[in-house]
């Protein structure tokens, strides 16, 4: 019961970022524990009766890097990218990546995310000052048809080492390896919108309900069958 709740918990969420840009979709990890062997044990002799379950355990969550759905919005800031790679970001909290591509300009003329982060290029952070900008299909960011950078665009050789922060950012840990950069082709004036697939979480959900309640049944026949034991046995 408690590792179907923790699979609500993810499949309600994974419905409640459907509309966040660049959200990839999670999946809870289950490991079912060790079994153990169950003996009758009758004037010194061992019959093996079968396994008893344990249990099990939810060990976190994974992130599914399947692409999502590209949406064009015509702003000339919006920016996806299509197949694999991710957008460096600087964050308070050190170098973020992200599929986000909904780009702006902060008060200091530096391309930015929504949420005030810099949007990294391959020469640093990318000032763009108040002219006409556009972003080309490989990254070019040009203003007023002047050259300016290029977006910084990384892949890892293992994402599962990648730890989501937030809804769409994610810190690279040791276990995902050093970033390098990737020639991915981008979609300008688009954004990937997130890559959850609302029908299927919502027969998930209910699939996760029916097992809980399913579960609880099991539980509720053992207290039955123990009271009847203390009682009548």
């Amino acid at each position: 019961m408690l590792v179907e709740s923790l699979r609500m918990d993810v499949a309600s969420n994974n419905l409640a970022n459907v509309d966040t840009a660049g959200f990839q979709r999670q999946t809870a990890h289950i490991y079912s524990l060790p079994e153990n062997p169950v003996h009758r044990v009758h004037n010194q002799s061992r019959q093996l009766l079968g396994v008893l379950g344990t249990g099990a355990l939810v060990d976190g969550s994974r992130s599914s890097f399947a692409p999502g759905t590209v949406r064009v919005t015509q702003n000339p800031l919006d920016v996806a990218l299509v197949g694999a790679g991710f957008f460096a970001i600087n964050t308070a909290e050190g170098t973020r990546y992200t599929r986000d591509g909904r780009f702006t300009i902060n008060e200091s003329g530096l391309l930015a995310t929504l949420d005030g982060n810099l949007v990294r290029g391959e020469r640093g952070s990318i000032y763009v000052g108040e002219g006409e900008v556009l972003i080309s299909e490989r990254g070019d960011i040009t203003v007023d048809g002047e050259w300016v950078d290029k977006l910084l665009v990384v892949e890892f050789n293992d994402r599962d080492g990648l730890l989501r922060r937030g809804a769409n950012l994610y810190e690279a840990l040791p276990e995902a390896g050093d970033p390098f950069r990737y020639q991915a082709t981008m979609v300008p004036g688009a954004i990937e919108l997130a890559n959850v697939n609302v029908v299927r979480e919502m027969v998930n959900l209910i699939n996760i309900q029916r097992s809980y309640e399913a579960n609880q049944k099991v539980v509720q026949a053992f207290d039955e069958t123990l009271g009847k034991i203390i009682n009548e046995v």
